[in-house]
């Protein structure tokens, strides 16, 4: 189930339908921004917006986003993820439905029915996932097992997956060769160690 944004006035927001708001509101805090639990609810003040990740690409200026907000959405990535691991945590993949954006610049994945503990390096998925999911970790594409334990580190491939769609499109399925337009920026190897076959390979690139 997505989760539901209710606009309470003009600065705050009621984020509703969440698995676990603990977590959503420690990513929140995580970026400083205004937040408290209340009941089911997270209620977010003293922003100017909130929207799904879907409006928000909906009304984006043009189809693609520029070099510079490629970085700034893999930051914001990449900081939840280390975040997480240090709490030994990690996302199995990301969800365009679970995605929440918070002044047009931080994002927070809210899909935490899909965020499991990290043992031995690597994560036991027992919840189902649907195969259409565009950012579907690459691990993950193609299998109907369920429990299935793979590597924390397929969580790269997804992020990979979604700034590679934001910036270039998934037109272009040999991903390797669709980088290549970036060649010898940080964004160039950001997507190169994220879209790796070898899961023990790929990496956070550090901005």
């Amino acid at each position: 189930m997505s989760v539901q944004i209710n606009k309470i006035d003009e600065n705050t927001y009621a984020i509703e339908n969440l698995e676990d708001t603990q977590i959503v509101y420690e990513l929140c805090e995580l970026f400083n921004i205004k937040v408290r639990i209340n009941n089911n609810l997270v209620i977010i003040s003293d922003v100017t917006n909130i929207e799904s990740f879907n409006k928000w690409r909906t009304n984006l200026p043009h189809p693609k986003i520029d070099y510079i907000d490629a970085e700034n959405v893999y930051q914001c990535f990449a900081t939840t993820s280390l975040y997480l691991e240090k709490l030994k945590l990690q996302f199995s993949h990301l969800s365009a439905d679970n995605i929440i954006v918070i002044n047009d610049t931080i994002f927070i994945p809210t899909n935490t029915t899909d965020l499991y503990p990290i043992r031995n390096g690597q994560i036991t998925i027992n919840h189902p996932y649907s195969q259409d999911n565009p950012y579907l970790s690459l691990e993950l594409k193609g299998n109907d097992a369920i429990p299935y334990t793979v590597s924390f580190k397929c969580f790269y491939s997804s992020l990979g997956l979604l700034i590679y769609d934001l910036l270039i499109g998934l037109e272009e399925t040999d991903y390797q060769k669709g980088i290549l337009v970036l060649y010898m920026t940080k964004l160039y190897w950001i997507l190169y160690y994220s879209l790796l076959g070898d899961t023990e390979e790929r990496f956070i690139v550090g901005l």
